[in-house]
């Protein structure tokens, strides 16, 4: 049975740890948009297509690198900074790898309503499919990527 203190310990630890998390994502979010543009800006200089107009093709393609790129970096920050794991990265990336591609899943779909249903392109829907996923990938990968054993 655990006491009150312990309690308090625990909750301001997860906390703390939420917190952190929410950081190291709050900078993939702005990795994930940064390469996210950086790839429509791409596509459009090679096309010639104006920025207003690339479609669902090259939206689709910017989402995917800056997932790739946002998670690498996240792994990484969350495994030195948010989780301060010492686990063997080839335990953990996986699993990491794993939530994060299920997350994507999600996100894409979210992305897809949002971008075709709604009419919200671009930034907007990328947004609203990022903050979606955020409260999962935390509780995943807390329980059961970065598990001490």
């Amino acid at each position: 049975m655990s006491t009150p203190m312990v309690d308090r310990e625990r909750v301001s630890r997860n906390a703390r740890q939420f917190t952190k998390f929410a950081l190291v994502g709050g900078s993939g979010v702005f990795v994930n948009l940064a390469v996210f543009n950086a790839t429509l800006i791409a596509w459009h200089l090679v096309t010639g297509d104006p920025l207003s107009n690339l479609g669902l093709t090259a939206d689709y393609v910017a989402n995917g690198l800056g997932f790739i790129i946002s998670v690498l970096s996240n792994y990484y920050l969350n495994r030195r900074w948010t989780f301060r794991s010492t686990g063997r990265i080839a335990t953990e990336f996986p699993r990491f790898l794993t939530v994060s591609v299920v997350a994507y899943v999600v996100n894409l779909g979210i992305f897809t309503i949002a971008h075709t249903t709604f009419d919200l392109r671009g930034n907007l829907s990328q947004l609203i499919a990022i903050a979606c996923v955020m409260p999962v990938n935390f509780i995943a990968n807390k329980l059961w990527s970065f598990r001490q054993t």
